[in-house]
């Protein structure tokens, strides 16, 4: 197995024709054949099912497939850094991020850090933090922004906020009329709440056991975004990062403290010994002055 035989796999994975494939890689039909047929035999996979003279991709064909991507994406991230070697001002920065900073908040980093660098590209990837870290460790993103519960060792990783979840309500909420909400006025109230692995990490699962809440939840969710959404249309209650309360600014939610304390923490990570960038340090400097400017803003809606 070499080059060739991956480069013909992968062109007609995308392509799905030997003929489309032969364009894409500048040969004859016949030479994409062969090439995967060599493949077949050098690995003992059946990748394609040949039946009614169509090429239908086995199961075997997408699991081999999803690692070749991943391995090409390593690839057009070297052919990137070269390219930004040649001409900086073109660089491509990628960077990755849990949801909850991967909205308003990212948005105005990237607003920000455009003013200081108008030709820099930033890319910006959203998901789970264990998606996020094994991106970062493959150096597919440069930096990313996960929470505290994934093993992050095999990475560079530094605090980056550790925040107290706050409590969000429908407009109009009798308890919209307190200046902070506890555990017990919660009782015979609709509750969001989150998936059960995400309560567990976050200690949340144990908070209701406390005030024994876990028979009022009306509704789950994996992401704050979705609570506040939720919450918006007077589903329940909800607590939310406080990071995607700023992104409920523009409406009506009524966002109140919360006692007792329940802290999500952020960290930001980079692949092991990166090389020195000036560029991803005033990146930082701009994710720092935003995090202080979005949590101003929560701070102001939160006072009665």
């Amino acid at each position: 197995m070499d080059f060739r035989h991956i480069d013909a796999f992968r062109a007609l994975m995308l392509t799905r024709t030997t003929t489309k494939a032969a364009q894409v890689l500048g040969m004859s039909q016949s030479a994409v054949s062969r090439l995967v047929a060599d493949l077949e035999r050098s690995t003992r996979l059946t990748l394609f099912d040949r039946a009614r003279g169509r090429l239908e991709p086995t199961a075997e064909a997408f699991a081999l497939f999803e690692e070749v991507e991943r391995r090409y994406a390593g690839l057009d991230n070297i052919r990137e850094f070269a390219l930004n070697l040649r001409n900086p001002d073109k660089a491509v920065i990628r960077v990755g991020s849990v949801v909850s900073f991967g909205l308003g908040f990212f948005a105005r980093v990237m607003a920000g850090y455009r003013a200081l660098y108008p030709s820099v590209q930033l890319a910006l990837t959203t998901g789970a933090s264990d998606l996020i870290r094994d991106q970062v460790v493959t150096h597919q993103l440069t930096l990313g922004l996960v929470t505290d519960t994934i093993d992050v060792a095999a990475t560079d990783a530094v605090s980056f906020a550790r925040l107290d979840a706050i409590c969000a309500l429908p407009a109009g909420h009798p308890l919209a009329r307190k200046k902070i909400v506890r555990l017990a006025d919660l009782k015979d109230q609709p509750i969001l709440s989150y998936e059960p692995t995400d309560m567990i990490r976050w200690g949340m699962d144990r908070l209701f056991a406390q005030g024994n809440l876990h028979q009022q939840v009306v509704a789950t969710a994996r992401y704050s975004i979705n609570i506040g959404t939720m919450v918006k249309e007077k589903v329940g209650i909800g607590l939310l990062h406080p990071v995607s309360a700023y992104d409920f600014l523009d409406s009506d939610l009524v966002l109140r403290r919360f006692e007792p304390s329940m802290p999500f923490h952020t960290l930001r990570i980079t692949p092991r010994a990166a090389a020195p960038s000036a560029q991803l340090d005033d990146l930082v400097r701009i994710m720092e002055t935003t995090l202080d400017d979005v949590l101003r803003a929560v701070q102001a809606r939160m006072k009665v």
